[in-house]
């Protein structure tokens, strides 16, 4: 994982310009990457605006960029996978005080967890303390 310390949580709008990295196969241009957030969300970008939050992903470490044509095309050095874990940890540390025990009674209390959804989470804990072991 490559990201300074400097800032580690993505504001909304360079997590979206990741979430299209991530999703593609190949390196993309900034071009590319403008036509697909456009695409998925409806909004009005601009090449201009996605070119500054490509230059600030490269700076924090997140992306790295192929210089060696006359178009840019850019690529992850942090996995989603990666991320979501840099993102939990913040999560939980800043809104539960670092509690998994109480973002989960939380999101039982708020109703926002199905019994679905508690079927897998035990399947997940009785998987991890089985590997602990």
């Amino acid at each position: 994982m490559n990201p300074n310390n400097e800032t580690k949580i993505l504001p909304d709008a360079e997590l979206d310009v990741m979430r299209v990295i991530w999703h593609s196969e190949r390196a993309l241009c900034a071009s590319e990457i403008t036509s697909a957030l456009n695409k998925a969300d409806g909004r009005n970008w601009k090449t201009a605006t996605t070119h500054v939050l490509l230059g600030r992903l490269c700076d924090r470490g997140y992306l790295s960029t192929d210089k060696s044509e006359y178009v840019h095309r850019y690529t992850a050095l942090v996995t989603e996978e990666e991320y979501r874990k840099i993102e939990s940890k913040s999560f939980l540390k800043r809104i539960c005080g670092g509690s998994v025990k109480h973002m989960i009674a939380s999101l039982i209390d708020a109703d926002s967890i199905s019994d679905e959804d508690i079927d897998e989470l035990s399947d997940i804990l009785n998987g991890k303390r089985k590997v602990r072991k």
